[in-house]
């Protein structure tokens, strides 16, 4: 052992040194940028806030992505506490939740007032309901036939273009008109006079376009909100229109006339003439020259 020592020391140092430089091997100046670069990087990782945003691009937006859950802006009450609220979240919707808290806060009365007041409301609600807008309709017999059904089938009139007689149905609810999609078949006047008639029905005659005609004589629902929605319905087309006994609208809903550029002939009421009425049919025959406005029979 102590030959060996005295050995080694006996060895001259640049073997030793040359012993080193072949077993290591001597850093690249380019390695070692490298090296200080990612350790900078890894240091400032290291050093950044947690709370900082994801590095990740956002995706882009696409529509079909978009569910119905996503566009609803508010949570119905009666999902907010589901285990709560199970019991009365069956007689629960949209549309009766304030209905159903009236009925719970008010007395009940029998009288038969009273339940004559409630079936006549209900047989209402219902009405307004059957005469709703239906795609389904409109889609099988084109917006003019669909129309004329509508019309036909809850006692009034319809007449087409190229065509003399007006179609109704008899007494036993039976009328002649085609069941399926035809192309020539284009109204021109529709007689709505003494239908029980709702603004809600209106919808369906949304889509047309060429009628001259139209008649509201003796519908007791008809107002304001009715004249409006004609207003902008028939504003191009329409010539001649009675709304005669019609005892809800007044000179406000008369004014939205204006909006119909065509209308030559307009049949009102002799009850409903005021100041303020005649003045707003002052006003409509200053736009429209061409208008006519016979009061009475």
């Amino acid at each position: 052992m102590y030959s060996l020592i005295r050995n080694a020391r006996n060895v001259p140092k640049t073997s030793l040194q040359c012993a080193c430089f072949s077993t290591v091997r001597q850093p690249n100046p380019k390695e070692s940028d490298e090296k200080v670069t990612k350790t900078i990087e890894t240091n400032t990782e290291s050093s950044a806030p947690v709370n900082n945003l994801p590095t990740d691009t956002p995706k882009k937006y696409d529509p079909k992505d978009v569910t119905k859950e996503d566009m609803k802006w508010r949570t119905p009450w009666h999902q907010k506490e589901a285990q709560r609220y199970s019991t009365l979240r069956t007689f629960y919707s949209e549309e009766n939740q304030t209905n159903l808290l009236k009925f719970l806060q008010t007395p009940i009365d029998l009288s038969p007032s009273a339940i004559r007041k409630w079936w006549t409301e209900r047989k209402e609600h219902r009405e307004m309901m059957l005469q709703m807008y239906l795609p389904e309709r409109h889609q099988t017999l084109g917006n003019e036939l669909a129309a004329a059904h509508f019309i036909v089938h809850r006692g009034g009139a319809v007449k087409f273009y190229h065509q003399n007689n007006w179609i109704k149905a008899n007494e036993y609810n039976d009328y002649n008109l085609p069941r399926f999609y035809e192309e020539d078949k284009i109204l021109q006047a529709i007689d709505c006079s003494d239908m029980n008639l709702y603004y809600e029905g209106l919808a369906n005659l949304k889509d047309l376009k060429q009628v001259e005609w139209l008649s509201f004589n003796g519908v007791e629902n008809f107002d304001d909100w009715f004249l409006d929605r004609i207003s902008n319905i028939f504003s191009h087309s329409l010539v001649y229109l009675d709304i005669r006994n019609c005892p809800k609208f007044t000179e406000r809903g008369l004014g939205a006339l204006y909006k119909m550029d065509n209308l030559k002939i307009l049949c009102i009421d002799d009850m409903l003439m005021t100041t303020s009425f005649e003045m707003t049919c002052l006003m409509l025959q200053e736009v429209n020259p061409h208008l006519d406005i016979k009061v009475g029979d």
